[in-house]
């Protein structure tokens, strides 16, 4: 009898032993994910975030300020995707959400509300955690400072009356670094393009100009040191920056290669 006791504590010991063991894995399995789903978050609260929201029948591009405090939708009128939406407003878009359902007519923290309430139903490279933290700035932020633009013809002059500079980031302006832009490519226009968009982000252009020869590689060179503006066009253009201090005309300069073709913002 005593010998079955001892077996039956001995089940139970290692029967509770097997139970931590597992709500520890289970506890560290979900740290990781908690942690790999911040490092993926984008929406940065201390600088602009514009983002492309859409149904089936109507888009439009969001761009928040927690700097100064407001946020711009341009409502378009046309069915365009968040990639032609960019394009033609010429200002990069940072994330996109997409669902059949959408009502955009709906105030902006609800918005995002029912996206989180919809995660697994909508399409959308944001996090959880990028809904939540929009959906708490929206929240703060006054009908007053609500700007409605709405954009409903493709004209390139009407566009850019429009955008204006109702989208400009404030810390690439501080930043007062001069750019210039080469056109490293045979289609001609693309060097004025990229600079409306530096330009509508709040960067200054000083020089565009279009190389004789083909480049394979585009490319972001600077100066002096690694500045957010460096860092902002890297992120929006995916090109590789590289220090060179011997080019003295602009602080930075934007070069668009041929390997970047397929893939441009503006």
């Amino acid at each position: 009898m005593e010998q079955k006791k001892k077996q039956t504590s001995r089940n139970t010991k290692i029967a509770i032993l097997f139970f931590v063991f597992l709500i520890f894995i289970v506890g560290l399995s979900l740290a990781f994910k908690a942690v790999d789903v911040i490092r993926r978050s984008q929406f940065d609260d201390s600088r602009r975030f514009t983002l492309s929201i859409a149904n089936n029948r109507n888009i439009e591009v969001m761009s928040l300020s927690p700097s100064l405090g407001n946020i711009v939708i341009f409502k378009l009128s046309d069915n365009f995707s968040s990639a032609e939406a960019g394009h033609l407003l010429k200002i990069p878009i940072d994330g996109q959400i997409f669902s059949k359902s959408q009502d955009l007519n709906k105030k902006t923290d609800s918005l995002f509300v029912d996206a989180i309430l919809n995660y697994k139903n909508i399409q959308t490279d944001l996090t959880i955690i990028d809904l939540l933290k929009l959906a708490i700035f929206a929240r703060t932020i006054p009908e007053n400072a609500v700007d409605i633009k709405m954009v409903e013809n493709k004209e390139g002059l009407d566009v850019e009356k429009t955008v204006g500079r109702l989208v400009i980031d404030n810390f690439i302006e501080k930043d007062f670094q001069t750019i210039q832009v080469v056109n490293g490519t045979e289609v001609n226009g693309l060097g004025n393009r990229l600079a409306k968009l530096i330009t509508n982000m709040g960067g200054n252009v000083i020089l565009v100009m279009t190389e004789d020869k083909p480049r394979k590689k585009s490319v972001i060179t600077y100066i002096d040191k690694k500045t957010y503006t460096v860092e902002r066009l890297q992120e929006v253009l995916g090109y590789e920056a590289v220090k060179e201090p011997s080019n003295a005309i602009s602080d930075i300069t934007v070069i668009i290669g041929q390997d970047k073709l397929e893939t441009i913002p503006f």
